[in-house]
C-alpha cells in the first residue's frame, strides 16, 4: 500500500502536536523506521516491534498507518538493456570454430581472444585483424582516401596465427556492442553498400568484422559449414 505526500502530510496534521513533540527518540534506518528496545509500552509498542517514524526528519511515529517496511526492488532481468546509440548487440557463439583444423592443432578460447568471433542476426562474424587475415589469406589494406580494401589472395600473408580450433565459452560478456563503420569498404575492388546490407560489416573494438555469408566467403575463396555444434572454415 503506497501513500502520497499529501496523505502523509494529512496524517501529520491530524496527530496531536504533543504526541509528535514527545515521541520517543532513536535513529531510523534507511526505511525510515527502527525496532523498539526501551520503554516500548510507554509509546504504545511491544518490545522488539518495528515501527516507522515520519519521513520529514522530525521525531514522532505514525500509528495505524501501514507503510511497507521494504519496497520491492526490480530484478536485474526485468531491467531493459540500453544499447548505445548507433550500436547493435552481438554475442559469442556457443559452438566451436575450426579453421582448416587438423588433429593436434593448438586451441584457443574464443572468450579470451581480444578480437573473438561473434554472432549478429545468427550470422558468425570474423575479425579482420592482421592475424585472422593472415590465416584466411585476405589481403587487407587501408588508406584515409579510399577506406578499407579487401582482396582474395592465394598467398599466405605472414606467418598466420597458431591456433586452428577456437573453443566456445559458456561465459558471455554482459555487454558486447558493435557499430557500422564510418569509412568505405571495397571487396575485390567493388564498393560495398554497407548501410543497405542485410548483414553489414561491423566494427568492434576498432577492428572491422566481416559477416561470413556464403556470397562473401566465395569472394574470399572460403567455404564454411555448420554441423554438430561446430563451424568449419576451409580456405
Amino acid at each position: 500500500m503506497k501513500f502520497t505526500k499529501a496523505v502523509i502530510t494529512l496524517a501529520l496534521l491530524t496527530l496531536p502536536f504533543s504526541s509528535i513533540a514527545s515521541a520517543h527518540p532513536g535513529r531510523t534506518d534507511s526505511n525510515g523506521g527502527h525496532t523498539c528496545r526501551t520503554n516500548c509500552a510507554k509509546w504504545g509498542l511491544k518490545n522488539g516491534e518495528y515501527h516507522y517514524h515520519n519521513g520529514s526528519g522530525a521525531s514522532g511515529f505514525f500509528i495505524g498507518v501501514d507503510i511497507p517496511k521494504n519496497e520491492p526492488t526490480p530484478s536485474t532481468s526485468d531491467v531493459e538493456e540500453i544499447i548505445p546509440y548507433g550500436h547493435v548487440k552481438v554475442t559469442l557463439p556457443t559452438f566451436k570454430v575450426y579453421i582448416n583444423y587438423k588433429t593436434g592443432a593448438s586451441d584457443a578460447q574464443n572468450s579470451t581472444l581480444e578480437y573473438p568471433f561473434f554472432l549478429y542476426n545468427d550470422i558468425i562474424y570474423a575479425p579482420l585483424n592482421y592475424d585472422m587475415c593472415s590465416t584466411l589469406t585476405i589481403e587487407n589494406t587501408w588508406s584515409n582516401e579510399v577506406g578499407l580494401s579487401l582482396r582474395k589472395t592465394d598467398t599466405e600473408i605472414g606467418e598466420g596465427v597458431h591456433f586452428q580450433r577456437i573453443e566456445s565459452s559458456s561465459t558471455q560478456p554482459t555487454k558486447m556492442y558493435a557499430h557500422l563503420p564510418t569509412f568505405n569498404i571495397f571487396v575485390n575492388d567493388v564498393w560495398v553498400d554497407n548501410e543497405n546490407e542485410e548483414y553489414p560489416f561491423l566494427v568492434y573494438k576498432d577492428v572491422t568484422y566481416y559477416p561470413m555469408t556464403w556470397h562473401l566467403n566465395s569472394k574470399f575463396g572460403l567455404t564454411t559449414a555448420l554441423k554438430d555444434n561446430r563451424f568449419d572454415i576451409f580456405k
